[in-house]
């Protein structure tokens, strides 16, 4: 603990060096460092017997995505974060609003991210304000994970436990990808695989376990398959906007017709989730690059899944292959 503690410490100093956001983002990351229990521990003290199930399962999930996905194994995913927030992470997106280009920080180690992350609501509320006032488009969402590509120990939080057995399952597998395969400064691809690989899997897990029964896996199913339409919709509206806003119309005209286009996807939406209020609804720049961006059913993978025949080993050689040839990546 000692040992651990001071390594904190220092990265503390390190990180207020290097500016506010980063500290700040350093002092939480040492909140949840020194706050995290293991699971045999969160196990023994929980009184849920929901909690207390989910929490006995992730070991069971890692080591499923290990031998069966060909994930690696790390430290992460050994303890568990108490946490009443219904997210461990706020997370802002920004784009222009006649660009459907991605806004981008750049950090460390990571490169350039189309996203900035907050332990605090207010923190991301701040920044999206800001971002606001400058002219672009914004989306904030809340994250109940979050990789930090081994560089500690990221642990099990509530947020991803009340989301239920399935969320947990692709959640873990998500992370633990990230942890597997990152190509520097290239957000899109990075999150796509991980979506990609979290879906499949997760699906393989539970179908090879039988742990829930068809009723279950099928609500699943109906929930995706309404997401993979709206995925549809916002990809049939992606060209009409790229084609609006490289028009040579002016920026004015180009804000009004932009804005029939978004009204026209928020109604055909509502169709697909009739429960929902337009306003929730509601579509810009950055809320449609983060649709394309989570995408879990991306053509370029799908693909490679194809041609592997539905092997992971064959999978892995395919993005690797395609990772080099595209990004440079080595590793």
């Amino acid at each position: 603990m000692r040992n651990s503690l001071a390594l904190c410490l220092l990265l503390l100093i390190f990180l207020t060096v290097q500016g506010c956001y980063v500290a700040k983002q350093g002092y939480g990351q040492l909140n949840i460092r020194l706050n995290q229990i293991p699971l045999e521990e969160a196990i023994e003290v929980e009184t849920d017997e929901r909690i207390r199930t989910l929490l006995a399962a992730v070991p069971k999930i890692k080591g499923f995505a290990v031998t069966k996905i060909g994930l690696n194994l790390d430290k992460s995913y050994n303890t568990y974060y108490f946490t009443p927030k219904t997210a461990i992470t706020f997370v802002v997106t920004a784009a222009k609003k006649t660009e459907l280009k991605p806004h981008t920080w750049w950090f460390p180690i990571l490169g350039s991210v189309p996203y900035k992350g907050f332990f605090k609501k207010s923190d991301a509320v701040d920044l999206e304000n800001q971002l606001k006032s400058q002219g672009y488009d914004t989306w904030l969402f809340e994250a109940v994970a979050y990789s930090t590509l081994g560089w500690f120990e990221d642990p099990i939080t509530t947020p991803m436990l009340k989301r239920g057995y399935f969320s947990l399952a692709e959640t873990i597998i998500h992370e633990m990808t990230h942890g597997t395969l990152y190509v520097k400064g290239q957000g899109r691809f990075n999150e796509q695989l991980a979506s990609f690989v979290g879906q499949q899997a997760a699906f393989q897990y539970f179908r090879e376990n039988k742990i829930l029964d068809q009723a279950t896996l099928n609500k699943i199913k109906e929930k995706q398959a309404r997401k993979r339409k709206l995925q549809q919709l916002i990809g049939k509206t992606y060209p009409a906007l790229e084609m609006l806003y490289k028009s040579d119309i002016s920026i004015e005209e180009k804000l009004q017709k932009r804005e029939k286009l978004f009204t026209d996807l928020t109604v055909a939406a509502l169709e697909i989730y009739p429960h929902q209020s337009a306003n929730t609804l509601k579509f810009n720049n950055a809320r449609i690059l983060q649709y394309r961006r989570y995408e879990a059913e991306p053509e370029r993978f799908k693909e490679m899944w194809k041609v592997s025949r539905a092997r992971w080993e064959l999978f892995w050689i395919n993005v690797r292959s395609y990772a080099y040839k595209k990004y440079n990546y080595t590793n």
